[in-house]
């Protein structure tokens, strides 16, 4: 790597663009020497100081300024300042010894006079940062060897062990890992500080965390307990609402069924009421009749009417004894209306059952009757039948006339349902016994025919027997299942009489001891009235009864039509009771419901969900509502939470995480620092050790050289008296630190940065001794003498560890003749590993150069370049 070309405009004194190019014309590889010579204040210096700003010098001293504007040309007598500096050096990358991917390199900086400035890489603008980093890869530098301008080699004897221990770092290479190194130190320290801020801050937000923390938990525990309850609840609402909603349309639903029948029985007792006018229009019966028969229609529907008031007084009743806590006396008035309408419903059933008990025996007389002529019937066309075929003389007659004997005897037998089968059996057994006589004689027709007419009519008269048997076995089961009930009603009827008796007696005791009021004097009043009514309706019975004795024959049809106006109106009177007793209960369960429901949308805030679904199995509502009761306790015991708490929680909690997950993250990465910068202070010790001893070695040879004879050596001073100071620095630190709050974590920086701070190495002090001169000190040196080590230590360090050019600033003007020739030497050997450029008046380094620059400055103050190329030059000269 070596530069090919410098570009200079509008810096100090070189406000035009200028370019010098150091590669020589016949052979662009070749290095060599490039000298720039000119008279005292012509700017060639100012040719050095391009080169070191363009590398990045940051330090306008070492740029012979005092600020940055400085650099800037800022205008003379014939021209005007310029707003802007810029300086490319343009290098051979070709050998990568650059880290990019670039085989020519361009590194330019520009600075305009408002302050802003830019590094740029290749035209692509980059930090200052990367430029070091690239340079310390590349081993060169601005404050290193790279340029040594003026009062450098003086100065370089005159600095102090650090300054030539970082002169000696980028000397040995590891000036890229001191650049690492000091990056991950900062990093290192600003880790440890994010840290310690990011510790007190969960030092502060905890104890709140904790405390949100529990008060969520509530909050939690509270939305379980909340949902939970409201589980049960709509279990425990849906099983009662749906229990009594069922029962309310069951009630809702038999209501209608039973208005339904009630209006059927109306229609049927409209047309019956019309069939008895037809009928009293019809008969010739005496006024008398008519008006008894008018009584006892009014008397009936008194009685009904009679029978609605006391159901409804009685309902009324009971709703008032429950009201007023009289459950008992409630009870005994329910059972003894009960007991009353249960009574009557009994004697009417055991009219109605006395009723059909005659009508199934007057159609079992009619069957009975139909049987017998089926049978006589039978014997006549079996008598028909074998008198016709008696004249029949053909081989099978007898045997026909034996088989159809049979089957007709066994008909005509039969008396039971059960004797059916057997007909059935018989019937089969004769067709096939027919039918094989029919097939014997085929030949004769009038005997098939015969046979057939047989077959059909044993056929017609076994069904229709089977048919009257069926009928007549039903009526028997039924006469004999309704005898069975009506003994059992009859009994059934004696029972409930006795405990009427009962109940009415304890009732009159329990209500002779207290005030009468008056639903039951209503009672009292309507029941006197029914018997009252009751009494008339016997009465008119009894009157129409014995005038209808006298015309029983002639009004018989009347009174079978009153018979079942009268089994009808009671029938009408058991709906109307049932219809009362289903309104009751229907009433009650709406009222439960409402009252329900008010409640569930209290609790639950509407309806939709218990009435939607149904519960299905087994609830124990007890232990349920037991179990709402324990929450609803637990809730009202955690009370009411502020609901913004959990915003806070959430908030609170998501920033603790956050942080704690950087605290985590800072850990991590300190640790990964910490690594790197013992990583890198072995690879600093172990490269700098290794080249300190080349260089060490070939100091003393250059020194050699220059003085022909002498001793020189650098020796490495150790950071003894700097551990002792920094030392008690730390102890003066442990004291303050005992009296100011300090973290672990502060403690462990403090130790570690104390630790890691330096390399171990103080300086490097050198010695050098003429030979003839016993000096161990190098300030009691000559200035010469000085220059020549110095010069050495240069030398040795390009040997070493050759930069890519290094740029010479008048380095000999205190040599003389001898001594520069000596340095020309040097420098023509060395060029071979490095590209030289120097500045210098000096004829020995002139002769040696490949390409001579010449600077000089006109009135306008501006410097200007003229180059001869020395090669071209000598070969024209030849």
């Amino acid at each position: 790597m070596y530069l090919e070309k410098l570009t200079v405009q509008g810096f100090k004194s070189f406000a035009n663009k200028n370019e010098l190019v150091f590669v020589g014309m016949l052979d662009k590889t070749k290095r060599g020497l490039t000298a720039v010579v000119g008279p005292n204040g012509s700017g060639k210096s100012n040719v050095a100081d391009a080169i070191r700003w363009a590398l990045g010098e940051q330090s306008m001293k070492s740029l012979r300024g005092k600020k940055s504007e400085d650099v800037i040309f800022s205008g003379s007598d014939k021209k005007g300042k310029l707003g802007m500096a810029e300086v490319s050096l343009h290098l051979n990358n070709e050998d990568k010894k650059a880290p990019i991917d670039y085989s020519q390199l361009v590194l330019t900086r520009r600075l305009y006079r408002n302050g802003d400035s830019e590094y740029l890489i290749n035209n692509a603008r980059v930090r200052l940062s990367d430029v070091q980093m690239l340079l310390a890869k590349a081993k060169f530098g601005q404050k290193t060897y790279s340029v040594i301008g003026q009062g450098t080699v003086e100065g370089f004897l005159n600095s102090s062990l650090a300054e030539r221990k970082e002169f000696f770092d980028e000397a040995t290479g590891v000036k890229q890992f001191q650049i690492k190194r000091d990056e991950a130190l900062n990093k290192l320290r600003a880790s440890y500080d994010n840290l310690n801020q990011a510790e007190m801050l969960l030092v502060e937000i905890e104890p709140r965390l904790k405390s949100l923390t529990r008060q969520v938990n509530k909050i939690q525990r509270k939305e379980e307990l909340e949902k939970e309850l409201r589980a049960m609840r709509l279990v425990y609402y849906r099983k009662v609402w749906h229990t009594i909603n069922d029962e309310f349309s069951s009630y809702n639903k038999q209501y209608l069924e039973v208005e339904k029948e009630k209006s059927s029985q109306d229609e049927s007792m409209k047309k019956l009421n019309k069939d008895l006018e037809v009928l009293e229009a019809e008969n010739t019966v005496s006024e008398e009749f008519n008006q008894l028969q008018r009584e006892l229609n009014r008397l009936q529907v008194e009685k009904n009417n009679l029978n609605k008031k006391i159901a409804r007084l009685e309902a009324e009743n009971e709703v008032d004894l429950e009201s007023r806590g009289q459950f008992d006396l409630s009870f005994l008035t329910g059972k003894a209306s009960d007991l009353k309408k249960e009574s009557e419903a009994i004697l009417e059933e055991i009219e109605q059952i006395e009723s059909e008990i005659q009508k199934e025996g007057a159609g079992l007389g009619e069957l009975n009757n139909k049987k017998q002529n089926l049978d006589q019937r039978v014997s006549e066309i079996n008598s028909k039948m074998f008198s016709s075929s008696s004249s029949n003389k053909n081989k099978g007659s007898e045997e026909m006339k034996a088989v159809i004997s049979l089957a007709i005897s066994d008909l005509k037998e039969a008396e039971t349902s059960d004797d059916i089968k057997k007909i059935k059996e018989i019937i089969s057994k004769t067709r096939t016994e027919l039918k094989k006589l029919s097939s014997d004689e085929n030949d004769d027709e009038e005997y098939q025919k015969f046979l057939a007419e047989a077959e059909a009519m044993i056929k017609l008269y076994s069904e229709e027997k089977e048919n009257v048997l069926t009928e007549i076995s039903k009526i028997n089961l039924a006469v004999a299942s309704k005898r069975e009930r009506l003994n059992l009603k009859k009994e059934n009827l004696n029972q409930v009489k006795e405990e009427e008796v009962q109940v009415k007696e304890r009732l009159e005791q329990s209500a002779n001891k207290m005030t009468k009021s008056e639903i039951i004097e209503g009672l009292e009043k309507n029941n006197k009235e029914l018997g009252q009514v009751d009494k008339k309706i016997s009465d008119v019975k009894l009157k129409i009864e014995n005038i209808s004795r006298a015309e029983e024959e002639k009004r018989s049809r009347l009174f079978s039509l009153q018979r079942n106006i009268q089994a009808l109106q009671n029938e009408i009177n058991i709906v109307n009771n049932k219809l009362n007793d289903i309104k009751v209960n229907s009433t009650r369960r709406e009222t439960k419901l409402e009252d329900l429901e008010i409640e569930i949308r209290q609790d639950l805030g509407g309806m939709r969900e218990v009435r939607d679904k149904r519960e299905e199995g087994e609830v124990n509502l007890e232990e349920l509502k037991e179990k709402i009761r324990n929450i609803k306790k637990h809730l009202e015991h955690i009370g009411g939470i502020d609901p913004e708490v959990e915003n806070e929680y959430i908030n609170t909690k998501e920033r603790y995480d956050f942080i704690s997950g950087q605290v985590k993250y800072l850990v991590e990465t300190i640790h990964s620092l910490e690594k790197i910068i013992k990583e890198l202070d072995l690879t600093i010790k172990e490269i700098f050790d290794k080249e300190f001893k080349i260089i060490q070695s070939k100091f003393e040879e250059y020194f050699k050289i220059l003085f022909n004879g002498g001793k020189a050596k650098i020796i490495k001073v150790m950071d003894k008296d700097e551990d002792k100071e920094e030392s008690e620095k730390t102890e003066e630190n442990k004291e303050e630190n005992k009296k100011a709050f300090q973290s672990a974590i502060d403690v462990k920086k403090i130790k570690f940065l104390q630790k890691h701070n330096a390399t171990g190495l103080a300086g490097i002090e050198i010695q050098a001794t003429p030979p003839g001169k016993k000096i161990s000190s190098i300030s009691m040196l000559s200035g010469g003498e000085r220059a020549l080590t110095a010069i050495a230590l240069i030398s040795a360090i390009i040997s070493a560890n050759p930069s890519p050019f290094v740029v010479l600033d008048e380095v000999d003007a205190a040599l003389d003749e001898a001594n520069s020739e000596r340095l020309a030497q040097i420098l023509d050997d060395l060029s071979h590993k490095t590209q030289f450029i120097v500045i210098t008046h000096n004829r020995a380094s002139m002769r040696r150069a490949s390409i001579l620059y010449g600077v000089t400055m006109g009135d306008d103050g501006i410097s200007k370049l003229l180059s001869v190329k020395l090669e071209e030059a000598s070969s024209v000269d030849r």
